[in-house]
């Protein structure tokens, strides 16, 4: 047997999972450079971020943007699908024999919502541009994600620039990305992404209530997945709380539902629920169910503390609900977060 064969037979039955020899082949990679199997299972080899990476993934391959290409798996080991992943977030791609009706829909929406103005700033330089227009980086950078918010003066300025019409710079197609999010949100709800554009397509319609309901989606799903008031560095905690500012902005309810509560507190407070939840439906005989509070606990608000405790939890639910593999994974996971610190 081939020596690469026999390092993925090693990890398909240490792991109780299926790997698709396609992702590994050294002659003709589906993505970037493969990730040496025999790496997989040794903790001090860095392959597998515990702690970081999502606990029921593997990385295969490097990501041609920088990050790493993950392979999820059920908990019986089948694979899912592969995502794009860094420590400033992740999504799912379509590569190779792996399609994804949310990676398309991320794709068109990106199209839908690209603008003139987009366009000026990457050839200007984003900051410059904003100096210039006499308005903080943060107000440009909402003026990126919906140009309808450009007040009437800069776009007066902006046209003086350019040499541009208002179609021309400011122009977006809400309506389709509207369409593509809601088709997302009905299949995949634990991407925050349709929930952060349907947010801002009813906000800027002046539609107060329904805008609330998809910033409160938005939090309630995995915070990594959001994509639109994003930027460098691990950004997606500082849009968590433009999105909890934005809900208490629309919202005229009273108290949200315990979980919404918690994400409008803040990851410490996701945490603390998550796991709450998934005590309390390990007590209930729920193991299932408390796999996946045990996930959020940890990867909702990601937040690189005390990860022992969260996989730990999630090794001892999946191993109760006979998800073999999820709980293989997770162990793996734990002792690589234990031999990195």
């Amino acid at each position: 047997m081939h020596s690469l064969e026999r390092a993925l037979v090693r990890v398909e039955r240490a792991l109780d999972v299926r790997l698709p020899r396609s992702l590994f082949s050294p002659e003709h990679p589906v993505a970037g450079e493969p990730v040496d199997p025999e790496a997989l299972l040794e903790p001090e080899a860095g392959a597998v971020l515990g702690g970081w990476m999502l606990p029921d993934a593997l990385p295969v391959a490097a990501a041609a943007g920088g990050g790493t290409i993950l392979l999820r798996f059920d908990g019986w080991g089948a694979p899912l699908e592969l995502v794009a992943w860094s420590p400033a977030g992740w999504q799912p791609i379509e590569l190779g024999e792996f399609r994804s009706a949310a990676a398309r829909a991320l794709a068109q929406t990106r199209t839908a919502l690209g603008s003139g103005l987009s366009a000026v700033a990457e050839k200007l330089g984003r900051n410059a541009l904003a100096h210039d227009l006499g308005v903080s980086a943060e107000a440009f950078a909402s003026w990126l994600r919906d140009a309808r918010l450009v007040p009437q003066a800069p776009r007066e300025a902006l046209r003086r620039l350019t040499g541009k019409d208002d179609a021309a710079l400011f122009e977006q197609d809400w309506n389709h990305a509207g369409a593509q999010a809601r088709r997302i949100a009905a299949t995949r709800p634990e991407l925050a992404w349709p929930g952060e554009v349907l947010g801002y397509l009813e906000d800027g319609r002046g539609e107060p209530g329904a805008a609330a309901g998809w910033y409160g989606a938005a939090l309630l799903a995995d915070a990594p997945t959001l994509a639109f008031g994003v930027g460098p560095g691990r950004p997606f905690e500082a849009a968590s709380r433009r999105l909890a500012e934005a809900y208490a902005r629309c919202s005229w309810s009273g108290r949200p539902e315990p979980a919404l509560a918690a994400a409008l507190e803040g990851p410490a407070a996701v945490r603390s629920f998550h796991l709450a939840q998934c005590d309390a439906l390990r007590a209930g005989g729920r193991h299932a169910q408390a796999c996946e509070e045990a996930r959020r606990a940890g990867w909702r608000r990601h937040l690189p503390l005390d990860m022992d405790d969260v996989l730990g939890r999630l090794s001892e639910a999946a191993d109760a609900a006979g998800a073999r593999a999820h709980a293989a994974l997770a162990r793996l996971h734990l002792r690589a977060w234990i031999a990195a610190r």
